[in-house]
């Protein structure tokens, strides 16, 4: 299994990176595109080294690009980074090439595609969900820059005994929900009230959103902590103190960064919404005023300027 190649599917910002990233680790990589191709060469611009230090570094990597359509080999080791709305039905054009005993792996935000990714697996394979911090830009259809360095976890997102280990070494975490639920908490602050505000996450911090922020951690502390909670053993943590310090630090480190909701939003795409503010409104026992302002703000741009005002009026 070792030397059969990887197969990545996405070539937006994340997806390139990963082809990149296993390729350097000395794995072939085919990765497949669906609309614009990143050539045979990815050129990665990194903007720090492997402790953080600021250090501009170039390096091109030779991957072999495909359309699913184009594909004829059977893998093993698939990654899936699309959009969350999108993981299923991609997996889907891919999946009579891919193995009856394969691990497949998904970096995607939010929570409830993985459920609906796995309902149409075998049952002899493997689905492996993860979440990253990495901030990654994409400059043209074969180029990126790594502009701020983050972690990646993966987990067996239905766990087996004995436990199983990931294909690359030191990325597995026993519980893999509970890292999703932390990012979940600071995506449901971070990116709809970027998205909304048309601002950079770092602008989150300012004097003006102090009480929309303490509002929307005092709720979602009040979900993450709530007993009847379906993902209560993994969140009691998330207290508002837990979730402000989570918020606080993500949006320093990404300050000048705008989220992917802002971009899709600026850029008119679909969002991730409804597996961000849309997975809280429909999991949580307790009503989440908040949530449903930020979900709407995102969801219906003709109701943007009031659900602003009803934002900023929250004390």
């Amino acid at each position: 299994m070792k030397n059969t190649p990887w197969l990545v599917i996405g070539a937006g910002a994340i997806g390139l990176f990963w082809a990149c990233k296993l390729e350097k680790l000395g794995n072939k990589v085919h990765l497949v595109y669906r609309s614009e191709s990143p050539g045979k060469k990815i050129t990665l611009e990194s903007l720090t080294d492997e402790d953080g230090q600021q250090q501009v570094s170039v390096s091109k990597h030779k991957i072999k690009s495909f359309k699913a359509e184009e594909l004829t080999d059977q893998y093993d080791k698939v990654l899936i980074c699309t959009k969350s709305f999108d993981l299923k039905n991609a997996f889907s054009q891919v999946a009579a090439h891919v193995s009856d005993q394969a691990n497949i792996a998904c970096l995607c935000n939010g929570i409830g595609a993985q459920a609906e990714l796995q309902n149409i697996l075998l049952e002899t394979q493997t689905l492996w969900a993860g979440t990253t911090s990495e901030g990654v830009l994409k400059i043209e259809a074969n180029h990126i820059k790594h502009t701020g360095l983050g972690d990646t976890y993966f987990g067996e997102w239905q766990q087996t005994t004995p436990a199983k280990s990931f294909p690359i070494e030191s990325l597995t975490v026993a519980n893999i929900h509970q890292r999703m639920i932390e990012k979940l908490a600071v995506n449901a602050v971070i990116n709809p009230i970027t998205a909304i505000f048309n601002i950079h996450n770092g602008d989150i911090l300012n004097e003006e959103f102090k009480p929309l922020i303490d509002a929307t951690l005092s709720e979602l502390s009040n979900v993450f902590t709530h007993p009847k909670f379906s993902y209560s053993q993994e969140s009691q943590h998330l207290t508002q103190e837990n979730l402000k310090n989570r918020v606080n630090t993500i949006a320093q480190l990404t300050r000048l960064n705008r989220s992917s909701m802002h971009e899709d939003l600026r850029l008119q795409r679909q969002t991730e919404n409804s597996f961000i503010s849309g997975f809280l409104l429909e999991n949580s026992p307790i009503e989440l005023p908040v949530q449903r302002l930020l979900y709407d703000g995102v969801a219906f741009s003709e109701q943007r300027e009031e659900v602003k005002k009803k934002l900023l009026s929250l004390s």
